[in-house]
């Protein structure tokens, strides 16, 4: 069986982290698989996939607008003599859906990765969307709240839907029970309109000056939160690092992980705080919410006065050791081996 997943790029986000661990995880159970990024500009995995073993594909327009595109993954595709294109993210999926037409024997499937998007404030994408995903033969949602939001916006058939749950590479991420040690507070997220740095930043203000706040990550909005940080003099408290390499690391040294989002498909990031052992306090918005209930702390989204209070309920030694015993347990359900086993079952039954 020959795999060919296809991604608009390699930057910053939960499905090009996802694929990182997945691809490889596909390739362990037996799985001749590969990867074809439409475009490197900005990638931050490349090595490690080399790393890993994986075949990368590149385009040689190396532009995710390009309707050539079409023309490449075609090719690709038709070289490689790949029985499943397995597409991720809004461009690749264009793409891969009309290059369909021009490889009619291979069988096409998508992963829908989040619960809203910005074509879904226009109405003008809806056919668009309805013509895309009903190209796929089979459509993975990553959360059960992701596929009701794209069954609202598309109508798609509830049969062309499954339901796989990412999962993490536990073995890169499992802690130990924790004990509180200090106030270091940690986000891991890309800085994207989903996300709501902000909320954290005013939270830190109301807190005692004693709790510090390292944000992980690059994106657009980056500016923007650093001006807030500026404005409310936390600049000696706030620590910008940027793309890191070693999360796993950073998660295990912090006292408390936030995931604050406006809208969230899964909550990825929030997964490896659990299984790293670091309580977890994410916003309380659909997908996220369903990862970290009964495992982690929740807070109403945009409340700063509701995160302040969840955090300094982590103060009290008891609760934060039970958060961070229940994340670990929460988290080990969500494993990469078995996201990855769920894929290749699903792949089979296509190939039948």
């Amino acid at each position: 069986m020959k795999i060919l997943h296809i991604i608009t790029s390699l930057e910053l986000g939960g499905a090009e982290k996802l694929l990182l661990d997945l691809i490889p995880a596909q390739k362990r159970q037996g799985v001749d698989v590969e990867l074809l990024v439409l475009d490197t500009n900005g990638e931050k995995f490349l090595d490690e996939y080399e790393k890993r073993g994986i075949k990368v594909h590149k385009t040689k327009i190396n532009n995710k607008i390009s309707f050539k595109n079409i023309f490449e993954i075609a090719k690709i595709i038709k070289k490689e003599k790949v029985e499943i294109v397995h597409a991720h993210l809004v461009h690749s999926q264009i793409w891969t859906s009309l290059a369909k037409y021009l490889n009619k024997n291979t069988i096409y499937i998508t992963t829908e990765h989040s619960t809203h998007n910005r074509r879904r404030e226009n109405y003008i994408y809806k056919i668009l969307d309805k013509f895309i995903y009903s190209s796929f033969v089979k459509v993975i949602a990553i959360s059960e709240a992701t596929a009701r939001e794209l069954i609202k916006w598309t109508g798609i058939s509830l049969k062309k839907i499954d339901v796989i749950p990412n999962g993490v590479s536990l073995r890169a991420f499992m802690g130990k029970q924790k004990e509180r040690k200090g106030n270091n507070l940690i986000m891991v997220s890309r800085f994207h309109s989903s996300k709501d740095h902000i909320t954290v930043v005013r939270a830190l203000e109301k807190l005692p000056k004693e709790y510090s706040l390292t944000f992980v990550g690059e994106g657009e909005t980056e500016e923007a939160v650093k001006r807030e940080v500026l404005m409310l003099s936390l600049a000696d408290r706030v620590q910008f690092l940027g793309y890191s390499n070693s999360v796993s690391a950073l998660l295990k040294r912090a006292d408390v992980a936030i995931q604050s989002s406006n809208f969230e498909g899964f909550g990825l990031s929030a997964l490896e705080a659990m299984a790293s052992g670091t309580p977890i306090i994410a916003s309380d918005v659909e997908g996220l919410a369903n990862i970290v209930s009964g495992s982690g702390l929740l807070f109403k989204a945009g409340d700063v006065n509701d995160l302040v209070q969840k955090i300094k309920l982590l103060e009290d030694a008891k609760v934060y050791s039970e958060k961070s015993r229940a994340g670990i347990r929460g988290s080990l359900v969500y494993s990469i081996e078995a996201t990855a086993k769920k894929y290749i079952e699903l792949y089979k039954e296509e190939l039948k």
